[in-house]
């Protein structure tokens, strides 16, 4: 499910640029650099070509291009503001906050920045900091859509979903057309046991904004879990096309067609997903046991073992690497593995699949004609290696 807190304010930062001149983001690129060749040190025409390339979804030449605005005029409060948002983009958050700063510093009440900046905080995973900052603008009747979205979003990261789905009721009371927010709020209803009430806020969403990404990819996770493939994989595909380098959509195209049991399309969509999420552990984990059912046994066990790299008390990896091994001969690792898959098992208080662990290592030993200290010696290695 998708909680969208991070569109802070881009069509009020794109109002500029596309209030004059040519018309498409590509014309205007060309434009400002013709013009730029003429003047090179104008801080205006700099931060434009900035918003043309975010339009664009270009973000680090955007952000180039804001820089050299704010370096040229450091008074440029758009600019700050702006090369903050093209930062948040990035993923760079601990830069993108100095810069919103000192845009709140230029212009106090600047609701775009104060968005962003909230934003911001919850990508810091600061989401006291984020209330702190958002609750104000909301209590006072100054709040935008993107900011009762935010401080939804930020109760919601503090497991405070009551004061969420609040929020955004008020929220869809005040912005009934915020395609958005009937969306977060199907994510909330969702996740507080309200699949039907979700359902409904999905499609409300979709009846706005019918090319909504995250509606989209929301509804079709909840179809998914219900069987609803087709539907669902219809959905899946209208979110790629909205977000197509979106490695959580991409991985939930792979979940569908893996129920549909067609696992080689399944797995495009993982190795997709996880080429431009490596350190996505559920999409690892489903590309190992697409790869096992495959029988394409190397492969699934180096997914296993990216999977382990990622989160080393998960003791489900290790037991398939156990059996994978086991598929490949290799006896020893195949012990080692579920010695470590039992002791993780027995810690977690699973009894059960620690009790199947033992009974597996007993049959490996005898399969693979293991001595005694051959096997205590590789109980014992895996042992250390939990702590």
């Amino acid at each position: 499910m998708r909680f969208l807190y991070y569109f802070a304010a881009v069509f009020v930062l794109l109002a500029s640029a596309c209030a004059q001149g040519p018309q498409t983001p590509e014309e205007r690129i060309k434009q400002f650099q013709y013009d730029l060749a003429l003047h090179p040190n104008s801080p205006e025409l700099r931060y434009q070509l900035g918003i043309a390339f975010l339009e664009l979804g270009r973000y680090e030449e955007g952000t180039s291009q804001l820089k050299d605005a704010v370096r040229l005029n450091k008074k440029h409060v758009l600019a700050h503001r702006d090369l903050g948002w093209s930062l948040y983009h990035l993923k760079d958050y601990n830069e993108a906050e100095p810069w919103l700063l000192k845009a709140l510093e230029m212009k106090p009440r600047d609701r775009a920045t104060l968005s962003t900046l909230g934003a911001v905080y919850i990508g810091q995973k600061r989401y006291r900091d984020a209330v702190d900052l958002l609750k104000p603008m909301v209590e006072t009747g100054r709040s935008t859509v993107q900011i009762s979205n935010n401080l939804a979003a930020a109760y919601q990261k503090l497991g405070l979903n009551r004061l969420a789905i609040e929020q955004l009721e008020k929220t869809i009371n005040k912005y009934p057309g915020s395609a958005e927010t009937h969306s977060n709020l199907g994510v909330l209803y969702e996740k507080t046991g309200q699949p039907e009430l979700a359902l409904a806020q999905y499609r409300t969403a979709l009846k706005l904004d019918p090319e909504h990404g995250s509606a989209h990819f929301n509804l079709a996770v909840i179809l998914t879990r219900r069987g609803n493939l087709e539907e669902a994989l219809s959905h899946f595909h209208i979110a790629e096309r909205a977000l197509p380098d979106d490695a959580e959509i991409l991985a939930g195209l792979g979940w569908a067609y893996h129920k549909q049991h067609r696992y080689k399309v399944a797995i495009s969509y993982y190795k997709a997903s996880v080429r431009l999420a490596p350190s996505n552990i559920k999409a690892q984990e489903a590309l190992g046991e697409l790869w096992d059912i495959t029988h394409h046994y190397d492969r699934a066990i180096d997914a296993y073992q990216t999977a382990v790299g990622l989160n080393p008390e998960q003791p489900d990896n290790y037991y398939h690497l156990g059996l994978l091994n086991d598929h490949l001969k290799a006896g020893e690792k195949a012990v080692a593995y579920m010695a470590l898959a039992e002791v993780l098992y027995r810690k977690s208080r699973n009894r059960e699949m620690a009790g199947h662990c033992s009974k597996n290592i007993s049959i490996l030993a005898k399969k693979y004609r293991l001595k005694k200290d051959q096997l205590h010696r590789l109980i014992q290695v895996d042992q250390s290696v939990t702590g």
